[in-house]
């Protein structure tokens, strides 16, 4: 499996996309849960998991190097960190309450093998917690250009992938949502958004932009957690939302 980590740092393009992932996936933990966050990267969102249960909560990857820097960041009671593959979990039958899995399957070929492991030590009525690229909008001409990826679903097929391991898959969209409430002051907002965004333009400090946008317009460059929401209108989920995020019942 490839390297692409989310790096800790708050004010990343794309740490408010990961984070508002995380706080979708605390919504089916509850006080008492063993929680496995596979492909757990930095060991932020595990930090995250485990305020929100007093079980264990496992953060697993498969680099050792990730492993490493997750146990000098990351010190909760509750928190412990493997060298993990997720094809080959050691552990024993239904053993989580919940599994976390963001941006992982695209990264495998074996990610049949996986879902069957997933599925596995879950506890009968536990849930998956899954995320992964929608194809239909990171590689819409049927090329996968991300080099760490293997392969990547459509809204579909990723339902009847899960469909063949997990009844009743639940498939939605997360898309950024910073603009769906249009005024004539957000439409502005979203030229200079872009303006900002451009490839000139990005050769400016950050904090010089996203100053600029906080000044004028009252929040950051980069989306925060709260500037993303998760659709379940098929069509808008197909058409707008490049990341599928699903959650599956066992």
């Amino acid at each position: 499996m490839s390297s692409e980590r989310q790096l800790l740092e708050s004010e990343g393009r794309w740490w408010g996309e990961h984070v508002h992932r995380y706080r979708q996936a605390i919504k089916y933990i509850e006080p008492g849960n063993n929680v496995l966050d596979i492909a757990c990267g930095t060991g932020f969102g595990t930090d995250i998991l485990a305020s929100h249960t007093n079980g264990k909560v496992i953060g697993g990857d498969i680099s050792a190097g990730a492993i490493e820097e997750c146990k000098r960041h990351w010190n909760k009671p509750n928190i412990e960190f493997r060298v993990l593959d997720g094809t080959a979990l050691e552990f024993n039958d239904h053993y989580f309450d919940v599994i976390v899995s963001f941006e992982t399957i695209e990264h495998t070929t074996s990610y049949a093998k996986m879902l069957a492991e997933f599925s596995r030590v879950l506890k009968p009525g536990g849930r998956l917690i899954l995320s992964t690229p929608n194809a239909a909008i990171t590689s819409p001409d049927g090329v996968i250009h991300n080099p760490y990826h293997t392969q990547e679903f459509h809204y579909d097929e990723l339902k009847e992938l899960l469909a063949g391991v997990f009844p009743s898959p639940q498939v939605y969209g997360q898309r950024y949502s910073r603009y769906d409430k249009s005024s004539a002051w957000k439409k502005i907002g979203n030229v200079f958004e872009k303006i900002m965004l451009a490839f000139g333009v990005r050769k400016l400090p950050y904090g010089l932009r996203s100053g600029f946008m906080k000044f004028c317009f009252g929040y950051p460059l980069y989306p925060r957690a709260d500037d993303f929401l998760l659709e379940d209108n098929v069509t808008k989920i197909k058409q707008q939302a490049p990341v599928l995020f699903a959650v599956c019942k066992k």
